[in-house]
């Protein structure tokens, strides 16, 4: 494939059309500041546009001048005097530009700043713990960091990004957008050629940035996993709120809804109940409306928790918090013990699938099926979202009202909240109504669609072929008045009605069904319960199937233990592989070999298994022996301890060598969990020692493969008894 070659200075030609899009679409909308900054950039000499659009676009906000070193700059310093003047540029003095400094700075610069500190410096230290030194001693400062070399903080990106939110309505740092246009790599344009402004008045325009502005700060100071906010940040946040601006469009609404829940998460698991029911009493959605119920209940609070339930179940803001409330209703009333999503499991049929389609557990289901003389089809959401798509084409893309705002985006902008449907309500329910009075007709418009706008892309639905197999039985077996229901729902409210349905179409007969499938250790989730729920009461057929297990006695399992130079298999390489066969309860055969990956083994990882750069030397490589593998696993089911990790390398390995790998898995860890609980480790040096199996020579690929595999026949034990 040839490589696409950028415009010179393309920058400067997406920014200048960048501006030439807000200028426009946005006179509206545009405050004083704004128009200022465009103003102002635009009187900047091309070269110190140039810079400052290459400061733009390159990650962080603390540039050395001698990174800015660009063949289109005719004299850098010229440029640099210019954006000073123009305040599009500054000297770091900033704690923030002193923080980006550090963050960014390579280990040659962190010495050296400690070298002209006259501290202590170590060859040995790391770059973190260079940047530990500089941070602790209280090294950075301007003075210091502009005495190595000239640097330079970007400025006026605030008027930027509000411009920037205009445009992608959602909060950027840069064009990078159009650089992937031109490249190739992000397909733009085939739905709308005319775009219309995202907002038509400033005081919406502007509480929409403020919020997304909350959430980009919010969110970018997330703690590392296993820590928690602070008290005083929560506080700080909760302190803040009389000030919010009211949310003036229903996406706006939504977010400020999603803040808050999300204010709300952080303020329980830092400990404090009471701030996390005031953020969620303020939130208001489904999310925190169920929060609510389950502290009032906790604290036993009952008038609280019976108010909040009946407040639910009048002015409910999805349906699935109407089945919550109702169902949370009936076991206060002790009219049952469960909850609805226990119950209906419990009464759900069973299908028994043979274990070969382990982690495929629809394409058995439809094997199944099909074996019985149905029609079968793995659909799920992409059914649901392909009928809409294609019914509403017109309204969702094309239509002037489409809340499509430039050529980058792939889907209504309005399609998560109310404004959809009372933008296009008449027109939908035209379309809903010939549906109701010739199904005939709204098939061929659906087929229609189909071939006018196949492979179009859009963020809806996929295009393949089944569609087309998909519709003839769903608009022929399914009553319309229940198709309708469906699509009014969605078109009423996508966001909740965009997922959770059904993973099976089965027809038989003529008659249509779907069928959710529960393998075990399956869950079955609130939003898939609605979905059931609603179908059922449309009067479509639905039904829950738990699967379990049929284990053949003759399988054969082939248990694998893979060695490697790291923890990716994208990255990493295969040191030395085992596979150790299982069939009718004993081992079958061994196979192991080392394997020379091609790259240095790291110490630790010679430390860990023993396997020194000296012992793969004179090894195969994988590709070698890529053929003997594959046959060694033909035909078996890929058994491992964290099979995730030991099959993503062997794969990975394969595609390399140019084989392809798919086989069903089966992870001892996972098994060992189902079939014993309640021990105090899973690991496999845990488990062997715990069963008294013999584990020589851990982390070395033949010895764990057969102490996994004398763990499988432990667990095949209990899966048969199962």
């Amino acid at each position: 494939m040839a490589k696409i070659q950028l415009a010179a200075d393309y920058y400067l030609h997406h920014f200048a059309e960048f501006l030439q899009v807000i200028l426009a679409r946005y006179q509206p909308v545009l405050q004083q500041q704004h128009l200022q900054f465009i103003s102002d950039y635009q009187q900047l000499p091309q070269d110190a546009q140039r810079l400052w659009l290459r400061m733009l676009n390159r990650k962080g906000s603390v540039f050395a001048l001698s990174d800015l070193e660009y063949a289109e700059i005719a004299d850098i310093y010229i440029a640099v005097h210019q954006l000073f003047g123009a305040g599009f540029a500054m000297p770091p003095s900033t704690p923030e530009d002193l923080a980006d400094w550090l963050a960014r700075a390579s280990k040659d610069r962190l010495s050296r700043i400690i070298q002209h500190a006259d501290h202590e410096l170590k060859k040995s230290w790391s770059r973190p713990e260079l940047q530990a030194v500089v941070l602790q001693q209280q090294l950075l400062n301007t003075q210091n960091l502009l005495a190595l070399e000239p640097y330079l903080a970007l400025r006026r990106t605030d008027e930027l990004q509000f411009l920037l939110f205009l445009f992608f309505g959602r909060f950027e740092q840069n064009l990078q957008a159009f650089t992937l246009r031109d490249l190739g790599v992000m397909s733009t344009g085939g739905l709308k050629t005319e775009y219309q402004a995202r907002y038509q008045d400033a005081a919406t325009a502007n509480s929409a940035f403020f919020y997304a502005q909350v959430q980009a700060t919010w969110r970018s100071h997330a703690p590392k996993k296993g820590e928690t906010r602070t008290l005083a940040e929560l506080e700080s946040w909760q302190q803040q709120l009389s000030t919010w601006p009211d949310p003036l469009d229903d996406r706006t609404a939504q977010k400020q809804e999603q803040l808050l829940y999300e204010f709300g998460l952080a303020a329980q698991r830092a400990g404090d109940v009471l701030l996390a029911l005031q953020f969620y009493q303020a939130s208001g959605g489904f999310a925190a409306s169920e929060r609510l119920v389950r502290l009032y209940h906790q604290r036993n609070e009952h008038e609280l928790l019976q108010m909040q339930l009946q407040r639910m179940l009048e002015n409910p803001s999805c349906d699935d918090e109407l089945w919550f409330a109702r169902d949370f209703l009936a076991r206060l009333g002790k009219e049952r013990k469960v909850t609805d999503l226990t119950l209906l499991l419990q009464q759900a049929s069973v299908l028994t699938l043979d274990e070969l389609y382990l982690g495929q557990t629809e394409q058995g289901a439809v094997q199944f099926y099909q074996s019985q003389g149905c029609l079968a089809w793995h659909v799920e959401n992409e059914l649901w979202l392909s009928l809409f798509g294609l019914m509403f084409w017109q309204e969702l893309f094309e239509s002037e009202q489409s809340a499509i705002f430039n050529e980058f985006e792939r889907r209504p902008r309005d399609l998560t909240s109310p404004d959809f449907y009372k933008k296009h309500g008449p027109a939908l329910e035209a379309k809903l109504a010939q549906l109701a009075s010739s199904p005939e007709l709204s098939l061929r418009f659906l087929l229609q669609n189909f071939s006018r706008y196949y492979g179009t892309i859009n963020s809806i639905f996929r295009w393949h072929q089944d569609i087309t197999s998909w519709l003839t039985p769903l608009i022929n077996g399914v009553p319309s008045a229940a198709l309708i229901g469906v699509l009014r729902r969605m078109a009423q409210d996508f966001r909740h009605h965009a997922s959770g349905y059904p993973d099976l179409m089965v027809v038989a007969s003529g008659q249509v069904r779907f069928i959710e499938l529960k393998a075990p250790g399956d869950s079955l989730r609130r939003h898939q319960l609605t979905r059931i729920r609603n179908m059922q009461a449309l009067g479509i057929q639905v039904e829950l199937q738990k699967v379990q297990w049929w284990i053949d006695p003759a399988r054969c399992y082939a248990v694998v233990d893979v060695e490697t130079t790291g923890g990716t298999g994208e990255h990493d390489r295969i040191t030395e592989i085992a596979i150790v066969k299982v069939q009718h309860g004993e081992v079958i055969s061994r196979y192991s070999s080392l394997v020379d990956p091609k790259r240095q083994i790291p110490s630790f990882i010679t430390r860990l298994t023993g396997i020194s750069q000296a012992m793969v030397a004179t090894a195969p490589c994988f590709s070698d022996i890529a053929q003997e593998v594959i046959q060694q696993l033909a035909g078996c089911i890929f058994v491992a301890h964290n099979v995730r990790f030991d099959y993503g390398f062997v794969r990975a390995e394969l595609q390399r060598a140019g084989f392809s790998l798919q086989l069903p898995q089966l992870c001892t860890v996972v098994e060992s969990r189902r079939y014993f609980p309640g021990l105090k480790s899973y690991g496999l040096a845990a488990l062997t020692a715990h069963f008294d199996i013999n584990l020589t020579s851990h982390h070395r690929a033949l010895a764990d493969a057969t102490a996994t595999a004398e763990l499988l026949l432990l667990i095949n034990q209990q899966r048969a008894k199962g």
